[in-house]
């Protein structure tokens, strides 16, 4: 609708109004926008009756941005936090130094992996990967066998239950890949698929939804489920395209695994290797 018109057609023609009435006009239009906008301060100067009616057009049109509704979030983005509530809701389980994250995962062709790996890194786990038993032996005093090492928990202790702390501790590169997000999407992809607390999982999702170029789309898993896939664009320095993508159930949002290394079949705490929940 075009206010100007709309005064044009209410009031006829402008002609040049008397000094005593373009005073007393410019009064009731400053009481009016006074008491409708308190927090505004309106000044205006000499003004022909056009200029009146831009003046009150001008108050139609400027709508504080407060008034307008809320901006929705980016699907991504909504998944993301959705997933976070989810597990911010799960149990608070604290395994043991001395005990192993289960996972079992399933591959798209069909064939199943099972891992053991340590809570606290040096304990030694065991592996059935592509149909063959490895032993995952631990780091211990430095020393992995003969090798020097450093303890990689299964189930890390101290992590960050903050979004923004949890964004800067992945982009430490804690596991020495480097600091782009093709880094971080390896980052993400090693925390999220082993045993992390209530807290952290969601802080880990929430972190997430800060990375720029999310994108989602809605895809099948390994068992033929329909399943919310979350990804985003990004190269190494070889040029080699981010291949992350982070499954979640489309109805409860619960974590299924990445499109990598397949989809978690059942993860928890066990008391030794060969043990499953």
């Amino acid at each position: 609708m075009d206010e100007l018109q709309l005064l044009r057609d209410f009031a006829g023609p402008a002609q040049l109004p008397a000094h005593d009435d373009l005073a007393r006009s410019r009064a009731q239009l400053l009481a009016a926008t006074t008491a409708r906008r308190p927090a505004r301060r309106w000044v205006w100067g000499s003004v022909t009756a056009a200029g009146l009616a831009a003046a009150a057009a001008a108050v139609v049109v400027l709508t504080p941005a407060e008034d307008a509704g809320p901006v929705p979030e980016p699907e991504p983005v909504r998944i993301l936090h959705a997933a976070a509530a989810k597990a911010r809701a799960l149990p608070d389980v604290i395994p043991r130094p001395d005990q192993f994250v289960y996972t079992k995962t399933l591959l798209a062709d069909g064939r199943e992996n099972e891992t053991w790996a340590s809570v606290d890194g040096t304990h030694d786990g065991l592996a059935f990967v592509f149909g063959h038993e490895t032993e995952v032996a631990g780091c211990r005093d430095g020393k992995r066998v003969t090798n020097r090492c450093v303890p990689h928990p299964a189930a890390p202790a101290d992590l960050p239950t903050d979004a923004d702390a949890m964004l800067a501790y992945l982009h430490k590169s804690t596991y020495g890949e480097g600091d782009t997000l093709h880094d971080l999407g390896r980052e993400v992809v090693t925390l999220a698929g082993g045993y992390l607390r209530p807290a952290v999982r969601a802080a880990l999702y929430e972190a997430v939804a800060k990375v720029p170029g999310l994108v989602v789309r809605t895809t099948k898993d390994a068992t033929g489920r329909p399943v919310l896939g979350i990804t985003w664009n990004s190269t190494n320095e070889h040029g080699i395209g981010n291949q992350d993508e982070f499954l979640f159930d489309p109805v409860t949002f619960a974590y299924l695994g990445d499109g990598t290394t397949g989809v978690v079949v059942s993860q928890g705490i066990v008391d030794a290797v060969r043990q499953r929940p």
